[in-house]
């Protein structure tokens, strides 16, 4: 009888034992969905974070290339300054009209020229090289966010085509963080300085030589 009152609590406590097994094993599945979850919502977060940085990069590179691209052109024809920087002009938004001169496919003054090459540069910042047709409009997708830029020249003492060009580029941000033109900085167009903090800025500048000027 001893003996087998023994085996039958053997059988007991082992049965016990494959019960308190299975319950630690669901309890182990259950922490391990929670730290993946855990995980994969970090790499969506990163994922989205490294977008937000590419975009703002390429936003920031293309902003560059195409101020470059038009100190180049003015560079290229100085004696047309007086034109490329008539005014307190903001450009971006599409403000101006295509010229009646085609200065890609015909010979053009320098005025022409000039007003050529200023159409030209807004439609790089609008990027109106891109565009798609959503509900019945055509929108540019190219360009900056809200692109605004204008063009500050400072002439030599005595001089008219030579002197100082800065050729000054904003546009929206993704993020809020802080202005990029400080208080006493050159805005073209929206908040005051140190008051936009979506606002971005790329300033090129270049010291412009007008034979003529010599």
């Amino acid at each position: 009888m001893n003996a087998s009152f023994k085996t039958h609590s053997l059988r007991r406590v082992q049965g016990s034992g494959l019960r308190a097994g299975g319950g630690f094993t669901l309890i182990e599945v259950l922490i391990a969905f929670v730290i993946l979850s855990i995980g994969l919502l970090g790499i969506v977060s990163l994922q989205a974070l490294s977008k937000v940085s590419q975009h703002q990069s390429m936003q920031r590179t293309r902003a560059v290339t195409v101020a470059d691209d038009l100190l180049e052109r003015i560079r290229a024809n100085p004696q047309g300054m007086t034109t490329y920087t008539a005014g307190s002009v903001v450009y971006g938004g599409s403000t101006l009209s295509a010229p009646a001169a085609n200065c890609n496919t015909a010979s053009c003054t320098t005025v022409e020229l000039a007003t050529h090459d200023l159409w030209e540069f807004e439609q790089a910042l609008d990027g109106a090289g891109e565009t798609v047709v959503s509900g019945g409009a055509t929108r540019s997708v190219g360009g900056l966010v809200q692109p605004q830029a204008c063009i500050v020249f400072t002439p030599d003492s005595g001089k008219t085509n030579t002197g100082i060009l800065n050729i000054i580029v904003q546009w929206r941000g993704l993020e809020e963080t802080t202005d990029a033109v400080v208080a006493g900085g050159r805005t073209c167009g929206g908040a005051s300085a140190g008051n936009d903090r979506s606002r971005r800025q790329v300033i090129v500048s270049s010291y412009i030589v007008d034979a003529g000027d010599l």
